[in-house]
């Protein structure tokens, strides 16, 4: 069966890249043929392009009045890039090597429309791919509007991001989930909206990253060129924004522990960490956290990862997005909420794992399910 997956796959974050590779790895195991719809929308190209100025940069609209400026203003405005330049370079090479892509690159929905590539089931992937508070809930590819219409079309694991949509979203979003033959996402919080639409008979699944069982990620990493993993403890820091509150809280942590406290860097170093880590790639963050004593960030792979490796962890909400529910969601299936924007360090480690290996078996029958391309609802 020739598989085609529509997912946020290459824009330089760990858990959109470790995502697309689980579902695309999962699918190949059970002897599939599957590509991931190389599909780059004008949103998603800026993230180390030095000439890239979004439109709430103050210095647009003077490259909208003078183009040539951008060559100019850009490296200036975007020069912090630089920073983190070689974890784009793993990146790259991660995508290069491990993500199976379609050999045309679609840049818009309406390419997308005239040249799809042809396949016996179409995947709306993970990720936020429908948040409509972000461009992807709006992008009508995203709802697997291209192809032929004898083509079957689920989503694995798709989420909204948040746990309610505007009034003015539902309709759009109903329209386009209307010609799915199949339909599940990864957030409780999901269904809720969908049934509040008219959308029914909808299942909730896991993220992609669960699975592959801790050991399969594990002897992936091996494979990977990898930087060189401290041989002392540590506490890992995967915040993307410099949070105060996470701030008091690691170094709480540290103060507690006596561990060193060594961060993952997306943008920009953190000031009181022991050591900065800016050119990690995909199996380079997987591995960091493998060997970590203690986790803490406000991402949701970041706790997804700690939960499989059965790790201290602790998880704060990303101050400056309203998708919260991801984390308190997944924390939630796991018998720990506990974890959440913690008040003080708990040393409690139990895992609800008889629960989350249901989670995961449904999971894997729903698209095992799906891979009978006679399956008709």
């Amino acid at each position: 069966m020739k598989i085609n997956i529509i997912t946020c796959h290459n824009v330089y974050n760990y858990g959109a890249s470790l995502q697309a590779f689980a579902l695309q790895h999962y699918l190949e195991q059970r002897n599939m043929d599957v590509e991931i719809i190389d599909f780059r929308p004008w949103f998603q190209r800026g993230r180390y392009d030095l000439f890239y100025l979004p439109k709430v940069n103050r210095s647009y609209k003077y490259t909208q009045w003078c183009p040539p400026l951008r060559f100019l203003v850009g490296p200036i405005v975007n020069a912090h890039k630089l920073r983190t330049f070689g974890r784009k370079i793993r990146f790259d090479r991660f995508t290069k090597e491990y993500l199976r892509l379609t050999p045309q690159q679609y840049h818009d929905s309406e390419t997308l429309r005239e040249v799809p590539p042809e396949a016996d089931l179409y995947i709306a992937g993970s990720d936020q791919i429908w948040n409509p508070d972000m461009y992807n809930g709006h992008e009508p590819a995203y709802f697997l509007d291209f192809g032929k219409q004898t083509t079957k079309r689920i989503s694995y694991a798709a989420s909204f991001g948040i746990d309610h949509i505007k009034q003015h979203d539902c309709e759009f979003i109903k329209k386009n989930l209307l010609h799915f033959d199949a339909i599940s996402v990864r957030e409780k919080t999901g269904l809720d909206i969908l049934k509040r639409i008219g959308i029914k008979n909808a299942v909730h699944v896991v993220d992609p990253v669960f699975l592959l069982t801790a050991p399969q990620w594990s002897n992936l990493t091996k494979t990977a060129s990898q930087i060189k993993i401290p041989n002392y403890n540590y506490i890992l820091l995967y915040d993307f924004v410099n949070d105060h509150k996470i701030g008091s809280f690691v170094k709480m942590c540290a103060k507690q522990t006596g561990m060193q406290i060594l961060s993952v860097n997306d943008y920009r170093s953190i000031p009181y960490a022991d050591q900065n880590i800016n050119n990690a790639g995909p199996w380079e963050f997987i591995s960091l956290i493998e060997h970590a004593n203690i986790v803490i960030s406000n991402s949701f792979h970041a706790t997804a990862f700690s939960c499989i490796f059965n790790k201290e962890f602790y998880t704060f909400p990303l101050n400056t997005q309203q998708n919260s529910s991801r984390m308190t969601d997944l924390l939630s299936c796991a018998k720990m909420p506990e974890r959440f924007n913690p008040q003080k360090r708990w040393t409690s480690n139990i895992f609800g794992t008889q629960f989350m290996e249901t989670s995961i078996e449904t999971s894997k029958y729903f698209l095992d399910h799906h891979l009978n391309i006679n399956f008709i609802l």
